[in-house]
């Protein structure tokens, strides 16, 4: 299945199941086995939430309604925990509410029971695109932010005026420094980031932008407001 998705490689997914209901989890099971996908059942979110940790891959398919902690209270957990996967939660009670409740709190779907089969398989394998084009974005974002940290405090100043469109020279006067200075800078600037020139580094930091908006909203984002560039 990962070759016919054109996943990476090296990337793993499962998919996990929460329900209280044996024959929904068994029945689900027997699902994920037949499209090759390794799957992880548990008879509650507690149950989860020990035996799993915020590294896992792939998609979480979930009960609305369970004893203890139910679907809504999962999500937050998840949020709070520090878990990036996406969230499918399942019920035969979906309403209004409920879903804005779900989808608020990060739900990639919410699905009304009973689903055919073929509804249910097309909304794993979007969450399991959705994941791994996710996990793929955060990784070049935690490459782009390790560039990003090499810069000097000097460093920075001056790109952010040179992605505003100003001259060496004008650059100079701002910052009262010589413009063989602001050169060097500029120059130390491009080698960090690994590109030939400024109109590179707008496309590299529009890239990030790009990449940080497309992200779930409970993932962790790195700040690249300070590079603003003028239209």
């Amino acid at each position: 299945m990962n070759n016919q998705l054109k996943l990476p490689a090296d990337y793993s997914p499962r998919v996990y199941i929460v329900d209280d209901d044996e024959a929904v989890r068994s029945s689900v099971t027997d699902l994920i086995d037949s499209m090759g996908f390794q799957a992880d059942s548990f008879a509650s979110a507690e149950e989860f939430f020990s035996e799993t940790d915020n590294q896992i891959r792939g998609c979480v398919l979930s009960d609305l309604r369970m004893l203890g902690c139910n679907g809504i209270e999962l999500l937050k957990l998840m949020k709070s925990t520090g878990y990036e996967i996406p969230t499918i939660i399942l019920s035969a009670y979906v309403d209004v509410s409920n879903t804005v409740a779900a989808m608020s709190e990060g739900a990639l779907t919410v699905m009304e029971k009973p689903y055919s089969e073929q509804e249910l398989w097309d909304s794993i394998i979007a969450a399991i695109l959705l994941d791994s084009e996710q996990r793929q974005g955060r990784c070049w974002l935690g490459e782009f932010q390790r560039k990003v940290d090499r810069l000097t405090a000097g460093e920075s100043e001056v790109m952010q005026l040179l992605l505003k469109g100003k001259s060496n020279k004008s650059i100079g006067h701002i910052l009262d420094l010589s413009q063989r200075t602001i050169v060097m800078r500029r120059k130390s600037i491009l080698q960090k980031f690994e590109v030939d020139n400024l109109i590179d580094l707008a496309k590299l930091i529009t890239k990030a932008q790009i990449i940080q908006q497309h992200l779930s909203p409970y993932s962790s984002m790195i700040d690249t407001e300070s590079f603003q560039q003028d239209s």
